[in-house]
């Protein structure tokens, strides 16, 4: 197990387990010290190269100061978020024990972890990003846990570039760290459709000819997507980064904006909490067929952050009203802990379940006039007693 496992285990076994077991006991000073200990866990992982990672020495000692630097800004930012959080919750009425701190506070970090890989840069690092990302082979070829990759992809596209513009990029990098914990400007929407689900759809009109042009897909991306027939969720994590990569690469060679193209790309390779952590709580498969007269499962991690909110589905239909496929076309969820921002975090904490709920067989839709989809949303509430796991979905 290398260092990137070992600390994602610590992260989910001292911070998110504990939290779960009964409210630990003790002086409030040693169980704040202990909180910001499992919070730093949860986040230096994602800012540890991997000494597998190909890097020239020079650029990895420049990322680990880089890195060094957050590391210490984040610690300042938790102790003030944690006193923070402790008010927020106490203004209830009493005071709040310190799971619901923790994971008001993680919540928090994870989304600022999202909202940093969404963030544009200025001018020049726009240009520079999408320069590298047209042309550049391997940026995608990273190593280690996949889901503590953020500041290693990052890294790895700077090592595509010549060492004399290496030095810009890295202050970019610099300054958008900085905005951790700030106010940030309004952030572009998800892309609709997604970027994989429009790569597939252009993948399963057939293959490219004079009438129907595309961009060659790179030759193991061929082999998952036409040869082994994976879907998305089935691909490995390099070969979903080499997809976005392509649909970025194809999407700009249609017409799309640089802007829409690296917006989309983003969205298309953000880490959520439901990536870092989904499975912790929700085991692939698990919840099988579903009762079609029952609400859909409410999904474990939205239980354990708290999550609601409302989600809009969109689904297509064959002649006779039964679903062919289900997409969500609109995302507003409310995370305790978030507040001031979007928690693009967990926006598609949601997405699966009601995805798999919408298009499951044996449901059935009154077919709207035309080839229009059918369209409805599903509202999530939980109870007062979030962690009894009576959480519902309701339909509107």
């Amino acid at each position: 197990m290398n260092i990137f496992s070992i600390a994602l285990a610590c992260t989910l076994a001292c911070g998110i387990s504990s939290a779960q077991a009964a409210e630990p006991q003790g002086p409030a000073e040693e169980l704040r010290t202990e909180m910001l200990r499992n919070l730093h866990g949860g986040v230096a992982p994602a800012f540890v190269l991997d000494k597998d990672l190909p890097l020239d020495p020079a650029l990895r000692t420049e990322a680990d100061r880089l890195s060094a630097e957050h590391l210490e800004r984040v610690d300042k930012l938790l102790s003030a978020w944690v006193d923070e959080e402790r008010a927020h919750q106490a203004r209830a009425g009493k005071a709040p024990p310190s799971s619901a701190v923790y994971f008001a506070v993680f919540a928090r970090l994870l989304n600022e972890l999202s909202l940093w890989q969404l963030e544009a840069g200025d001018a020049h690092y726009e240009s520079t990003t999408l320069a590298v990302l047209r042309s550049a082979t391997r940026v995608c070829d990273l190593s280690g846990d996949y889901r503590l990759t953020d500041f290693a992809s990052r890294i790895l596209r700077i090592q595509a570039l010549p060492a004399a513009e290496r030095k810009a990029m890295l202050a970019s990098e610099r300054e958008l760290l900085a905005h951790w914990g700030r106010p940030r400007a309004a952030l572009p929407p998800w892309p609709d459709p997604l970027p994989q689900q429009a790569a597939f759809a252009l993948l399963q009109r057939g293959p490219a000819d004079a009438g129907q042009p595309r961009l060659a897909l790179p030759p193991r991306l061929a082999a998952a997507a036409l040869g082994f027939g994976r879907d998305y969720t089935a691909m490995h994590p390099v070969e979903r980064c080499a997809l976005q990569q392509w649909w970025l690469q194809e999407s700009l060679r249609a017409g799309a904006t640089p802007a829409a193209a690296l917006n989309a790309f983003r969205y298309g390779t953000m880490l959520t909490a439901v990536d870092r952590f989904g499975d912790a709580f929700d085991k692939p498969g698990a919840a099988g067929k579903q009762d079609p007269a029952s609400p859909p499962p409410y999904p474990g991690i939205a239980t354990r952050f708290g999550a609601t909110g409302v989600t809009t589905v969109s689904v297509r239909l064959d002649a006779a009203g039964k679903p062919l496929q289900a997409a969500v076309t609109g995302r507003k969820v409310d995370v305790p802990g978030i507040r001031g921002v979007r928690p693009v975090a967990f926006e598609n904490v949601f997405d699966a379940t009601i995805e798999k709920y919408a298009s499951e067989e044996g449901r059935h839709y009154a077919k709207p006039s035309g080839n229009a989809p059918h369209t409805f949303q599903m509202v999530w509430r939980l109870d007062d007693d979030k962690n009894a796991g009576t959480a519902k979905g309701a339909r509107q």
